[in-house]
């Protein structure tokens, strides 16, 4: 909780000097408390990476958390940005890939130093 009054606060420091000056009281109190609400927690898992390609960069986001999302937002949500069945395929295949990858290199570490 004692976050959320520090964020607050500094939303609040963020507005002008005059402009900050001129808020009575209850009217800062509510801004605060507007501020606080509004500021989105971060995701358990929250992977961002800038991948540079020949050329140009590509930006990869791997975004995991509970769901906290109302049906009617998630339905808004899917019919804004409709799911493409070829990127998940892609993206699942990619995912399965790495795993693969990751598993293979951890046999050949355990053959190599711990099964001479």
């Amino acid at each position: 909780m004692l976050m959320d009054e520090v964020r607050g606060e500094a939303f609040l420091r963020k507005l002008p000097a005059e402009i900050r000056q001129s808020l009575t009281p209850p009217q800062a109190e509510a801004i605060s408390r507007v501020a606080q609400g509004s500021i989105q927690r971060r995701h358990p898992i929250d992977l961002r990476l800038s991948i540079p390609l020949p050329g140009s960069r590509a930006y990869l986001v791997v975004l995991m958390g509970r769901e906290k999302r109302s049906a009617a937002r998630r339905d808004m949500d899917r019919q804004l940005r409709p799911n493409d069945r070829i990127s998940q395929m892609v993206v699942f295949g990619l995912a399965v890939a790495a795993f693969s990858l990751a598993a293979f290199i951890g046999l050949l570490f355990h053959n190599a130093i711990l099964a001479p």
